[in-house]
C-alpha cells in the first residue's frame, strides 16, 4: 500500500527513519514498550510491516504487523494520547488488513489486554472474535489477555 491521505493525517508504510518516533509513541502507550533498538531491528525484518500516521509531518501513531505464512499478526498499535478518538487506529488497522489480503494471507490474530475495551471494540468492528483467554499474558500491570482471530 502506498500513501493514504485524509485531511492532515497521512497514513504510509513505516520506514527505518521512523524507529525513534515509533519508540517514543510506544513509551506513551505501553508500560512494556520495545526499546528503540528493538523497533529498528523489527522494522528491517522481512516479515514485519509497519504503518505510521503523520500529522503535520510528525509521526503520531503506528501499527506493527507480522506477515507469517498465511497469517496476519497485529503486534502493536499505538496512538499518541492527544491524537486518540480521531479514527487513526482504525485507518492503520485497515491498511494492514488490506495489504495482507493483497499478499494472500487468509487469517488474522492478535492479543489484547482484557481491560482494553476501546481496542476490543475496534477489533470486533473489523470482525475479530475472542478465540481464547491467555492467563498472565501481561505484566506492569499484571493482566490476562484475549486472543482474537478472524478469517481475512
Amino acid at each position: 500500500m502506498g500513501t493514504e491521505t485524509q485531511g492532515k493525517i497521512i497514513i504510509r508504510r513505516g520506514e527505518a527513519r521512523d524507529a525513534q518516533a515509533i519508540y517514543r509513541i510506544g513509551t506513551l502507550c505501553f508500560t512494556d514498550a520495545w526499546r528503540e533498538e528493538t523497533v529498528a531491528h523489527d522494522l528491517a525484518q522481512p516479515l514485519s510491516r509497519y504503518w505510521v500516521a503523520e500529522v503535520n509531518h510528525q509521526v503520531a501513531a503506528f501499527a506493527c504487523f507480522w506477515f507469517v505464512v498465511d497469517e496476519l499478526q497485529l503486534v502493536n498499535i499505538g496512538v499518541e494520547p492527544a491524537m486518540r478518538r480521531m479514527g487513526i487506529a482504525e485507518r492503520l488497522l485497515r491498511s494492514g488488513m488490506e495489504e495482507a489480503k493483497k499478499c494472500g494471507l487468509t487469517h488474522m490474530s492478535l492479543e489484547v489486554r482484557i481491560g482494553n475495551l476501546p481496542a476490543q471494540h475496534l477489533y470486533k468492528k473489523y470482525g475479530l472474535e475472542i478465540a481464547s483467554l491467555r492467563k498472565g499474558a501481561y505484566e506492569h500491570p499484571a493482566e490476562d489477555g484475549y486472543i482474537m482471530t478472524r478469517t481475512l
